[in-house]
């Protein structure tokens, strides 16, 4: 089975939030299969910023990560913003 890189950017409930918190919360249930590449920061408007963060995985659905980033403890959304074969 191929690997796929995956970008995703995780917006929290509000502006002004510990992001060095959240990010440990979210680090914290990526399974194990799974490899983190980068994770960022990323203004986007308002005092409100997103994490983004890089993985490589399994070439299967990301959907079941995604469900569980997306019931981390402040996290208010979760969007893939690149899926590439590698």
């Amino acid at each position: 089975m191929g690997k796929v890189a995956l970008t995703v950017r995780i917006m929290p409930d509000e502006a002004g939030i510990d992001m060095e918190a959240l990010k440990e919360r979210v680090l914290g249930v990526i399974p194990e299969y799974v490899q983190l590449v980068k994770a960022e920061e990323r203004p986007i408007a308002f005092g409100l910023v997103a994490l983004v963060i890089q993985l490589i995985m399994p070439d299967q659905s990301p959907d079941e990560l995604l469900e569980t980033i997306g019931g981390v403890e402040r996290v208010e959304n979760v969007e893939v913003e690149d899926l590439s074969l590698i």
